[in-house]
């Protein structure tokens, strides 16, 4: 291929991948414009199914950031673009306030494109929708507007990721064996607890026992659970811990914790750490000698490592079906159909969901 950022890509096997997720969500964006972000990895993918699907025109906004240049990902997109036949029907820009936003139907909430503030939202078209590419309860304020969204009349869906069509918390459970297996943990007859409430925890844990792991599995709402006895004594016989705790902010391993990463060396010293997410202070753990993963942690209320890491059906698909949600929004309001009529419309699917 044309550039290093997409020279490992298997390329015919995402082509078939993207095909067989267009056809799976009936997704056709004719007569439609795009706004969604051109990335690094599987994410680069996202402008490049839209216009497979037809869109008129796909606006994909890129920036310099840590995983690339914006410079280096507009190159990279555009050598995709021209692999699928697709080139003059993208075009990359570098401002998610260009004036081109003007003209998409459809906005997407992905990392580039955001936030999606009242500045931004008063520069988009009557009609512009937003489908959210994941679950309601991930929506976060500072991402995403969703006043001013009603305020104004835009319509705004989330991605229901358990429809038997994404399974997407399947692939987050395996995103544990990954990482685990790096660390030399062999996951069957290995004795692993799982810090983690809701889907997250869940999925872990399930995964891992599927697996043949022996799981404890600790919901943690609250940091104080890993003051409890039981739990301390799981971590002390532990092989590893997985931390995927998406809903609670607070501290759970760390200076301001409950425990700290020396407390939990001394614990166990043999014991490894996998961070998918949660508020874990990676510099206390390093300071403690403890090995983990992945190299960078993010901060409570995002992922350290997602989907993408294991491959480009979750992305694709999930993806896929964003757009697919945005299209009928669309399409309702440029019937003449107002906000909550356009969601109602959506919500027919079966793999959209409200936010309240």
């Amino acid at each position: 291929m044309e550039h290093e950022l997409i020279e490992t890509f298997n390329l015919p096997r995402i082509s078939r991948l993207m095909k067989e997720a267009i056809e799976k969500f009936d997704l056709s964006l004719k007569g439609l414009e795009v706004l969604t972000e051109a990335a690094t990895g599987y994410f680069m993918f996202t402008p490049i199914i839209a216009a497979v699907a037809d869109a008129v025109k796909v606006y994909a906004v890129t920036k310099d950031s840590q995983y690339g240049r914006a410079s280096d990902i507009r190159d990279a997109t555009m050598a995709l673009a021209r692999h699928f036949g697709v080139e003059r029907g993208i075009q990359v820009i570098t401002s998610s306030y260009a004036p081109e936003i003007a003209n998409a139907d459809i906005i997407t909430n992905l990392g580039h494109v955001r936030p999606l503030d009242k500045p931004f939202l008063s520069r988009l078209k009557k009609t512009a929708v937003i489908p959210l590419m994941f679950e309601a309860w991930e929506w976060r304020p500072e991402d995403l507007d969703l006043v001013e969204c009603r305020a104004i009349g835009i319509p705004v869906l989330a991605t229901k990721e358990e429809h038997e069509h994404l399974q997407t918390m399947r692939f987050v459970g395996h995103l544990s064996l990954k990482l685990l297996f790096e660390l030399e943990i062999e996951i069957f007859e290995s004795r692993i607890v799982v810090l983690g409430s809701g889907k997250f925890g869940a999925a872990v844990a399930k995964s891992l026992r599927d697996g043949g792991s022996s799981v404890n599995h600790m919901e943690t709402e609250s940091p104080d659970v890993l003051k409890k006895k039981e739990v301390l004594e799981a971590l002390r016989r532990c092989d590893g811990v997985v931390i995927a705790e998406h809903v609670c902010r607070e501290q759970l391993i760390g200076p301001s914790g409950p425990i700290s990463g020396k407390d939990l060396r001394t614990l166990n010293p043999s014991l490894v750490l996998v961070h998918i997410a949660g508020n874990v202070d990676q510099e206390d753990i390093r300071r403690a000698g403890i090995r983990c993963r992945p190299e960078g942690f993010a901060k409570p209320g995002y992922m350290s490592v997602t989907t993408n890491d294991l491959g480009p059906r979750p992305s694709i698909d999930l993806h896929a079906a964003g757009l697919k949600i945005g299209e009928i929004m669309a399409r309702a309001r440029l019937r003449g159909e107002d906000g909550p009529k356009a969601e109602k419309a959506g919500l027919k699917l079966g793999f959209a969901e409200p936010i309240s």
